[in-house]
Protein backbone atom coordinates (compact mmCIF):
# COMPACT_ATOMS: atom_id res chain seq x y z
CA UNK A 1 0.00 0.00 0.00
CA UNK A 2 1.24 3.50 -0.91
CA UNK A 3 0.37 6.67 0.97
CA UNK A 4 -0.30 8.42 -2.35
CA UNK A 5 -2.99 5.84 -3.19
CA UNK A 6 -4.70 6.38 0.17
CA UNK A 7 -4.60 10.14 -0.40
CA UNK A 8 -6.22 9.66 -3.80
CA UNK A 9 -8.94 7.40 -2.36
CA UNK A 10 -9.68 9.89 0.44
CA UNK A 11 -9.62 12.91 -1.89
CA UNK A 12 -12.16 11.31 -4.24
CA UNK A 13 -14.16 9.50 -1.52
CA UNK A 14 -13.48 6.13 -3.13
CA UNK A 15 -14.30 3.85 -0.24
CA UNK A 16 -17.39 2.34 1.34
CA UNK A 17 -19.12 5.01 3.42
CA UNK A 18 -21.55 2.60 5.08
CA UNK A 19 -21.09 2.32 8.83
CA UNK A 20 -17.86 4.36 8.93
CA UNK A 21 -16.46 4.35 12.44
CA UNK A 22 -13.37 5.49 14.29
CA UNK A 23 -11.13 2.86 15.85
CA UNK A 24 -12.83 3.55 19.21
CA UNK A 25 -16.30 2.94 17.72
CA UNK A 26 -17.61 6.45 17.05
CA UNK A 27 -19.73 7.04 13.92
CA UNK A 28 -18.15 9.07 11.11
CA UNK A 29 -19.83 11.01 8.30
CA UNK A 30 -17.56 12.76 5.78
CA UNK A 31 -19.21 16.03 4.80
CA UNK A 32 -16.15 17.41 2.99
CA UNK A 33 -12.80 15.54 2.69
CA UNK A 34 -10.94 18.85 2.39
CA UNK A 35 -8.52 20.18 -0.21
CA UNK A 36 -5.21 18.44 -0.81
CA UNK A 37 -2.31 20.42 0.61
CA UNK A 38 1.10 20.18 -1.08
CA UNK A 39 3.15 22.26 1.37
CA UNK A 40 4.42 21.33 4.82
CA UNK A 41 1.65 20.37 7.19
CA UNK A 42 -1.44 18.11 7.10
CA UNK A 43 -2.36 16.44 3.79
CA UNK A 44 -5.88 17.93 3.55
CA UNK A 45 -7.01 21.37 4.67
CA UNK A 46 -10.52 22.57 5.39
CA UNK A 47 -12.19 19.19 5.92
CA UNK A 48 -15.62 18.93 7.56
CA UNK A 49 -16.30 15.68 9.45
CA UNK A 50 -19.18 14.67 11.70
CA UNK A 51 -18.12 12.34 14.51
CA UNK A 52 -21.17 11.06 16.37
CA UNK A 53 -23.28 14.20 16.87
CA UNK A 54 -20.41 16.69 16.72
CA UNK A 55 -19.36 18.45 13.48
CA UNK A 56 -15.63 19.20 13.25
CA UNK A 57 -13.88 21.54 10.81
CA UNK A 58 -10.13 21.26 10.38
CA UNK A 59 -7.42 19.17 8.73
CA UNK A 60 -6.93 15.50 7.85
CA UNK A 61 -3.63 13.60 7.85
CA UNK A 62 -3.24 10.38 5.83
CA UNK A 63 -0.73 7.59 6.58
CA UNK A 64 -0.29 3.94 5.68
CA UNK A 65 0.22 3.03 9.36
CA UNK A 66 -0.94 4.89 12.43
CA UNK A 67 2.58 4.80 13.84
CA UNK A 68 3.80 6.87 10.87
CA UNK A 69 2.52 9.88 12.82
CA UNK A 70 5.35 9.44 15.30
CA UNK A 71 7.83 8.28 12.68
CA UNK A 72 7.31 11.62 10.89
CA UNK A 73 7.53 13.50 14.23
CA UNK A 74 4.15 15.18 13.82
CA UNK A 75 3.68 15.06 17.61
CA UNK A 76 6.32 17.80 17.85
CA UNK A 77 4.89 20.04 15.14
CA UNK A 78 2.32 22.77 15.93
CA UNK A 79 1.03 22.62 12.33
CA UNK A 80 -0.64 19.30 13.18
CA UNK A 81 -2.63 20.63 16.14
CA UNK A 82 -5.47 21.38 13.68
CA UNK A 83 -5.88 17.70 12.63
CA UNK A 84 -9.41 16.46 13.36
CA UNK A 85 -9.07 12.97 11.80
CA UNK A 86 -6.17 10.60 11.19
CA UNK A 87 -6.92 8.39 8.15
CA UNK A 88 -4.77 5.25 7.93
CA UNK A 89 -4.74 1.90 6.17
CA UNK A 90 -3.67 0.04 9.30
CA UNK A 91 -4.28 1.46 12.76
CA UNK A 92 -1.36 -0.11 14.60
CA UNK A 93 -1.51 2.38 17.46
CA UNK A 94 -3.54 5.28 18.86
CA UNK A 95 -2.26 8.79 18.22
CA UNK A 96 -2.01 11.71 20.62
CA UNK A 97 -1.45 15.32 19.62
CA UNK A 98 1.28 17.56 20.99
CA UNK A 99 -1.33 18.91 23.43
CA UNK A 100 -1.90 15.31 24.67
CA UNK A 101 -5.43 15.09 23.19
CA UNK A 102 -6.23 11.82 21.38
CA UNK A 103 -6.91 12.16 17.64
CA UNK A 104 -9.84 10.20 16.15
CA UNK A 105 -8.53 7.54 13.73
CA UNK A 106 -10.28 6.01 10.72
CA UNK A 107 -8.84 2.68 9.55
CA UNK A 108 -9.70 2.44 5.83
CA UNK A 109 -8.50 -1.13 5.29
CA UNK A 110 -11.93 -2.71 5.64
CA UNK A 111 -13.74 0.00 3.66
CA UNK A 112 -11.73 -0.30 0.41
CA UNK A 113 -13.14 -2.88 -2.07
CA UNK A 114 -10.84 -5.92 -2.24
CA UNK A 115 -11.14 -6.26 -6.03
CA UNK A 116 -9.94 -2.67 -6.45
CA UNK A 117 -6.83 -3.35 -4.35
CA UNK A 118 -6.20 -6.55 -6.33
CA UNK A 119 -6.31 -4.58 -9.57
CA UNK A 120 -3.92 -2.03 -8.11
CA UNK A 121 -1.50 -4.79 -7.05
CA UNK A 122 -1.75 -6.39 -10.49
CA UNK A 123 -0.70 -3.14 -12.17
CA UNK A 124 2.15 -2.21 -9.84
CA UNK A 125 3.61 -5.73 -9.85
CA UNK A 126 3.30 -6.14 -13.62
CA UNK A 127 6.52 -6.96 -15.49
CA UNK A 128 5.28 -5.07 -18.57
CA UNK A 129 6.98 -1.77 -19.31
CA UNK A 130 3.43 -0.42 -19.76
CA UNK A 131 1.67 -1.95 -16.72
CA UNK A 132 -1.84 -1.09 -17.90
CA UNK A 133 -1.22 -2.05 -21.54
CA UNK A 134 -3.71 -4.92 -21.60
CA UNK A 135 -6.33 -2.85 -19.75
CA UNK A 136 -6.25 0.32 -21.85
CA UNK A 137 -9.14 -0.97 -23.96
CA UNK A 138 -11.33 -0.73 -20.85
CA UNK A 139 -10.97 3.06 -20.74
CA UNK A 140 -13.76 4.82 -22.73
CA UNK A 141 -12.60 6.85 -25.70
CA UNK A 142 -13.90 10.14 -24.27
CA UNK A 143 -12.08 9.61 -20.97
CA UNK A 144 -8.89 8.59 -22.77
CA UNK A 145 -9.03 11.66 -25.02
CA UNK A 146 -9.39 13.91 -21.99
CA UNK A 147 -6.45 12.24 -20.24
CA UNK A 148 -4.26 12.52 -23.35
CA UNK A 149 -4.98 16.25 -23.73
CA UNK A 150 -4.16 16.87 -20.06
CA UNK A 151 -0.89 14.92 -20.27
CA UNK A 152 0.20 16.78 -23.42
CA UNK A 153 -0.38 20.11 -21.68
CA UNK A 154 1.44 18.83 -18.57
CA UNK A 155 4.45 17.99 -20.72
CA UNK A 156 4.44 21.47 -22.27
CA UNK A 157 4.16 23.05 -18.82
CA UNK A 158 7.06 20.97 -17.53
CA UNK A 159 9.21 21.94 -20.49
CA UNK A 160 8.09 25.53 -20.01
CA UNK A 161 9.69 25.55 -16.56
CA UNK A 162 12.95 24.32 -18.07
CA UNK A 163 12.80 27.03 -20.73
CA UNK A 164 12.18 29.76 -18.20
CA UNK A 165 15.32 28.65 -16.35
CA UNK A 166 17.29 28.85 -19.60
CA UNK A 167 15.64 32.21 -20.40
CA UNK A 168 16.93 33.56 -17.11
CA UNK A 169 20.46 32.52 -18.08
CA UNK A 170 19.87 34.22 -21.44
CA UNK A 171 18.92 37.44 -19.60
CA UNK A 172 15.41 37.39 -21.06
CA UNK A 173 16.56 37.17 -24.69
CA UNK A 174 14.03 35.03 -26.61
CA UNK A 175 16.26 34.91 -29.68
CA UNK A 176 19.02 33.36 -27.57
CA UNK A 177 16.58 30.92 -25.98
CA UNK A 178 15.17 29.81 -29.34
CA UNK A 179 18.68 29.43 -30.74
CA UNK A 180 19.79 27.23 -27.81
CA UNK A 181 16.68 25.02 -27.85
CA UNK A 182 16.95 24.64 -31.63
CA UNK A 183 20.63 23.71 -31.32
CA UNK A 184 19.93 21.04 -28.69
CA UNK A 185 17.22 19.50 -30.85
CA UNK A 186 19.42 19.53 -33.94
CA UNK A 187 21.53 16.99 -32.07
CA UNK A 188 18.60 14.53 -32.10
CA UNK A 189 19.64 12.87 -28.82
CA UNK A 190 22.93 11.40 -30.06
CA UNK A 191 24.62 14.81 -30.32
CA UNK A 192 22.27 16.98 -28.28
CA UNK A 193 24.91 17.68 -25.62
CA UNK A 194 27.52 18.64 -28.22
CA UNK A 195 25.10 21.04 -29.92
CA UNK A 196 24.17 22.53 -26.54
CA UNK A 197 27.85 23.17 -25.73
CA UNK A 198 28.27 24.72 -29.17
CA UNK A 199 25.36 27.13 -28.65
CA UNK A 200 26.61 28.09 -25.19
CA UNK A 201 30.07 28.85 -26.58
CA UNK A 202 28.73 30.88 -29.52
CA UNK A 203 26.09 33.44 -28.39
CA UNK A 204 23.34 34.24 -30.87
CA UNK A 205 24.18 37.94 -30.73
CA UNK A 206 27.43 37.10 -32.54
CA UNK A 207 25.58 35.09 -35.18
CA UNK A 208 23.11 37.94 -35.71
CA UNK A 209 25.94 40.39 -36.47
CA UNK A 210 26.79 38.31 -39.53
CA UNK A 211 23.26 37.50 -40.69
CA UNK A 212 23.99 38.65 -44.26
CA UNK A 213 27.03 36.43 -44.74
CA UNK A 214 26.41 32.73 -45.26
CA UNK A 215 30.16 32.06 -45.26
CA UNK A 216 30.73 33.75 -41.90
CA UNK A 217 27.81 31.95 -40.22
CA UNK A 218 29.08 28.59 -41.48
CA UNK A 219 32.61 29.49 -40.35
CA UNK A 220 31.44 30.44 -36.87
CA UNK A 221 29.35 27.28 -36.41
CA UNK A 222 31.87 24.80 -37.80
CA UNK A 223 34.77 26.59 -36.14
CA UNK A 224 33.17 26.60 -32.70
CA UNK A 225 32.23 22.95 -33.19
CA UNK A 226 35.94 22.18 -33.50
CA UNK A 227 35.50 20.77 -37.01
CA UNK A 228 37.93 22.96 -38.94
CA UNK A 229 41.19 21.64 -37.47
CA UNK A 230 41.36 18.03 -38.58
CA UNK A 231 44.88 16.62 -39.10
CA UNK A 232 43.42 13.51 -40.78
CA UNK A 233 42.42 15.52 -43.86
CA UNK A 234 45.33 15.04 -46.26
CA UNK A 235 43.94 16.28 -49.58
CA UNK A 236 43.54 20.00 -50.19
CA UNK A 237 39.98 21.20 -49.61
CA UNK A 238 39.42 24.78 -50.75
CA UNK A 239 36.00 25.02 -49.05
CA UNK A 240 37.49 23.94 -45.72
CA UNK A 241 40.36 26.41 -46.13
CA UNK A 242 37.92 29.22 -46.87
CA UNK A 243 35.90 28.50 -43.71
CA UNK A 244 39.04 28.13 -41.64
CA UNK A 245 40.49 31.46 -42.79
CA UNK A 246 37.22 33.21 -42.03
CA UNK A 247 36.94 31.55 -38.63
CA UNK A 248 40.50 32.42 -37.62
CA UNK A 249 39.65 36.10 -38.08
CA UNK A 250 36.29 35.87 -36.27
CA UNK A 251 37.74 33.78 -33.47
CA UNK A 252 40.35 36.45 -32.79
CA UNK A 253 37.77 39.25 -33.08
CA UNK A 254 35.34 37.73 -30.56
CA UNK A 255 37.92 35.85 -28.45
CA UNK A 256 36.18 32.54 -29.05
CA UNK A 257 37.30 29.12 -27.86
CA UNK A 258 35.97 26.12 -29.81
CA UNK A 259 34.52 23.12 -27.99
CA UNK A 260 36.42 19.86 -27.87
CA UNK A 261 35.66 17.92 -31.09
CA UNK A 262 35.75 14.69 -29.05
CA UNK A 263 32.28 15.48 -27.66
CA UNK A 264 30.75 14.68 -31.06
CA UNK A 265 29.41 11.17 -31.44
CA UNK A 266 30.44 9.69 -34.82
CA UNK A 267 29.62 6.04 -34.21
CA UNK A 268 26.63 4.03 -35.45
CA UNK A 269 25.02 6.98 -37.21
CA UNK A 270 23.26 7.12 -40.53
CA UNK A 271 25.02 9.46 -42.98
CA UNK A 272 22.16 11.99 -42.74
CA UNK A 273 22.83 12.23 -38.99
CA UNK A 274 26.58 12.82 -39.26
CA UNK A 275 27.56 15.90 -37.23
CA UNK A 276 28.89 17.87 -40.21
CA UNK A 277 25.62 17.41 -42.12
CA UNK A 278 23.56 18.55 -39.14
CA UNK A 279 25.91 21.51 -38.55
CA UNK A 280 25.53 22.53 -42.20
CA UNK A 281 21.72 22.36 -41.95
CA UNK A 282 21.81 24.32 -38.70
CA UNK A 283 24.06 26.99 -40.26
CA UNK A 284 21.80 27.35 -43.29
CA UNK A 285 18.72 27.72 -41.09
CA UNK A 286 20.44 30.48 -39.08
CA UNK A 287 21.30 32.26 -42.33
CA UNK A 288 17.83 31.91 -43.86
CA UNK A 289 15.97 32.98 -40.72
CA UNK A 290 17.58 36.06 -39.16
CA UNK A 291 15.85 37.28 -35.97
CA UNK A 292 15.21 33.63 -35.28
CA UNK A 293 12.54 33.99 -32.60
CA UNK A 294 10.30 36.24 -34.67
CA UNK A 295 10.89 34.44 -37.96
CA UNK A 296 10.72 30.84 -36.72
CA UNK A 297 8.35 31.02 -33.76
CA UNK A 298 6.06 34.06 -33.94
CA UNK A 299 5.57 34.93 -37.61
CA UNK A 300 5.78 31.47 -39.14
CA UNK A 301 2.32 29.92 -39.36
CA UNK A 302 1.82 26.24 -38.68
CA UNK A 303 0.91 25.48 -42.30
CA UNK A 304 4.13 27.05 -43.60
CA UNK A 305 6.66 25.55 -41.17
CA UNK A 306 7.06 22.22 -42.93
CA UNK A 307 7.28 23.80 -46.38
CA UNK A 308 9.85 26.42 -45.35
CA UNK A 309 12.15 24.23 -43.27
CA UNK A 310 11.90 21.36 -45.71
CA UNK A 311 13.18 23.64 -48.49
CA UNK A 312 16.29 24.70 -46.56
CA UNK A 313 19.34 23.04 -48.08
CA UNK A 314 22.99 23.68 -47.10
CA UNK A 315 25.86 24.82 -49.36
CA UNK A 316 26.38 22.81 -52.57
CA UNK A 317 29.52 21.33 -51.00
CA UNK A 318 27.41 19.18 -48.70
CA UNK A 319 25.60 17.51 -51.57
CA UNK A 320 28.79 15.56 -52.23
CA UNK A 321 30.24 15.39 -48.70
CA UNK A 322 29.31 13.95 -45.31
CA UNK A 323 32.65 15.06 -43.83
CA UNK A 324 35.30 17.59 -44.81
CA UNK A 325 37.79 16.32 -47.35
CA UNK A 326 35.90 13.12 -48.26
CA UNK A 327 33.95 13.42 -51.48
CA UNK A 328 30.98 11.10 -52.09
CA UNK A 329 28.32 10.56 -54.72
CA UNK A 330 25.73 13.31 -54.86
CA UNK A 331 23.03 12.90 -52.21
CA UNK A 332 20.20 14.99 -50.73
CA UNK A 333 21.22 17.06 -47.72
CA UNK A 334 18.06 18.93 -46.79
CA UNK A 335 16.28 18.33 -43.48
CA UNK A 336 14.32 15.06 -43.74
CA UNK A 337 10.65 14.63 -42.85
CA UNK A 338 11.31 12.75 -39.62
CA UNK A 339 13.87 15.30 -38.42
CA UNK A 340 11.53 18.12 -39.39
CA UNK A 341 8.70 16.58 -37.35
CA UNK A 342 10.95 16.39 -34.29
CA UNK A 343 12.05 20.02 -34.67
CA UNK A 344 8.42 21.15 -34.76
CA UNK A 345 7.49 18.99 -31.77
CA UNK A 346 10.52 19.73 -29.60
CA UNK A 347 11.39 23.31 -30.57
CA UNK A 348 8.64 25.34 -32.24
CA UNK A 349 5.66 24.10 -30.22
CA UNK A 350 7.21 24.26 -26.71
CA UNK A 351 8.92 27.63 -27.28
CA UNK A 352 5.69 29.14 -28.63
CA UNK A 353 3.71 27.68 -25.70
CA UNK A 354 6.22 29.07 -23.18
CA UNK A 355 6.09 32.50 -24.82
CA UNK A 356 2.28 32.41 -24.69
CA UNK A 357 2.48 31.94 -20.92
CA UNK A 358 5.19 34.58 -20.60
CA UNK A 359 3.22 37.14 -22.64
CA UNK A 360 -0.17 36.15 -21.21
CA UNK A 361 -1.44 35.39 -24.72
CA UNK A 362 -3.51 32.20 -25.01
CA UNK A 363 -3.54 32.45 -28.82
CA UNK A 364 0.12 31.48 -28.92
CA UNK A 365 -0.54 28.55 -26.59
CA UNK A 366 -3.44 27.40 -28.78
CA UNK A 367 -1.20 27.60 -31.86
CA UNK A 368 1.40 25.48 -30.09
CA UNK A 369 -1.18 22.81 -29.28
CA UNK A 370 -2.44 22.96 -32.86
CA UNK A 371 1.10 22.23 -34.09
CA UNK A 372 1.06 19.01 -32.10
CA UNK A 373 -2.46 18.09 -33.20
CA UNK A 374 -1.70 18.32 -36.93
CA UNK A 375 1.83 16.89 -36.76
CA UNK A 376 2.30 13.12 -37.18
CA UNK A 377 3.26 11.13 -34.05
CA UNK A 378 6.84 10.32 -33.13
CA UNK A 379 8.26 6.88 -33.73
CA UNK A 380 10.57 5.90 -30.88
CA UNK A 381 11.11 3.10 -28.39
CA UNK A 382 8.45 4.44 -26.02
CA UNK A 383 5.70 5.01 -28.59
CA UNK A 384 6.39 1.59 -30.09
CA UNK A 385 5.82 0.02 -26.67
CA UNK A 386 2.39 1.64 -26.47
CA UNK A 387 1.76 0.61 -30.09
CA UNK A 388 2.06 -3.05 -29.06
CA UNK A 389 -1.17 -2.58 -27.12
CA UNK A 390 -2.95 -0.90 -30.06
CA UNK A 391 -2.95 2.43 -28.29
CA UNK A 392 -4.64 4.99 -30.62
CA UNK A 393 -1.82 7.19 -31.90
CA UNK A 394 -2.75 9.66 -34.63
CA UNK A 395 -0.82 12.83 -33.81
CA UNK A 396 2.17 14.32 -32.02
CA UNK A 397 -0.27 15.44 -29.32
CA UNK A 398 -0.80 11.76 -28.46
CA UNK A 399 2.86 10.73 -28.74
CA UNK A 400 3.93 13.62 -26.49
CA UNK A 401 1.28 12.63 -23.96
CA UNK A 402 2.54 9.04 -24.02
CA UNK A 403 6.13 10.15 -23.46
CA UNK A 404 4.92 12.12 -20.44
CA UNK A 405 2.87 9.16 -19.25
CA UNK A 406 5.83 6.82 -19.50
CA UNK A 407 8.52 9.10 -18.04
CA UNK A 408 6.43 10.24 -15.05
CA UNK A 409 4.28 7.18 -14.25
CA UNK A 410 4.95 3.92 -16.16
CA UNK A 411 8.72 3.99 -15.74
CA UNK A 412 8.37 4.06 -11.95
CA UNK A 413 5.15 1.96 -11.73
CA UNK A 414 3.30 4.92 -10.19
CA UNK A 415 -0.09 3.58 -11.24
CA UNK A 416 -1.67 5.08 -8.12
CA UNK A 417 -0.80 8.59 -9.41
CA UNK A 418 -1.41 7.96 -13.13
CA UNK A 419 -4.79 9.15 -14.46
CA UNK A 420 -5.18 6.02 -16.60
CA UNK A 421 -4.14 3.74 -13.75
CA UNK A 422 -6.56 5.51 -11.44
CA UNK A 423 -9.39 5.06 -13.92
CA UNK A 424 -8.68 1.35 -14.36
CA UNK A 425 -8.41 0.73 -10.61
CA UNK A 426 -11.43 2.78 -9.54
CA UNK A 427 -13.75 1.55 -12.30
CA UNK A 428 -14.38 -1.45 -10.06
CA UNK A 429 -15.95 0.75 -7.42
CA UNK A 430 -19.73 0.56 -7.75
CA UNK A 431 -21.84 3.66 -8.04
CA UNK A 432 -24.47 2.13 -5.75
CA UNK A 433 -22.08 2.81 -2.85
CA UNK A 434 -22.87 6.53 -3.20
CA UNK A 435 -19.33 7.36 -4.23
CA UNK A 436 -18.29 9.17 -7.39
CA UNK A 437 -16.28 7.05 -9.84
CA UNK A 438 -14.78 10.05 -11.59
CA UNK A 439 -11.01 10.31 -11.66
Amino acid sequence: MKEELLQYLWKNSIFNHDNLRTTDGREIHVINPGLMHQDAGPDFKGAVIRIDDMIWAGDVEVHVNGSDWYRHHHQRDDKYLSVILHVVYTADMEIVRKDCEMIPTLELKDYIPADMLEEYQRLTLSENSIPCGNSIVEVPHLALTSIISSLAVERLLRRQKQMFRILEKCEGDWDELTYRILAINFGFNVNGTAFELLAQSLPYKIISRHERSRLQIYALVFGQAGMLDNPEISEKDSYLEQLKNEYDYLRYKYRLSPIDPKVWNLLRLRPTNFPCVRLAQFSELLFCLPNIFQELIIKLKTDNIRCLLGSISPDEYWKTHFHFGRKTKEHPCHIGKSALNLLIINTMAPVLFAYGSFAGNDKYKSRALNMLEINPPEDNIVTRQFGRFNFPMDSAMVSQALLELYSVFCKYKKCYSCPIGQYIVTKLYKKDKNVSNEY
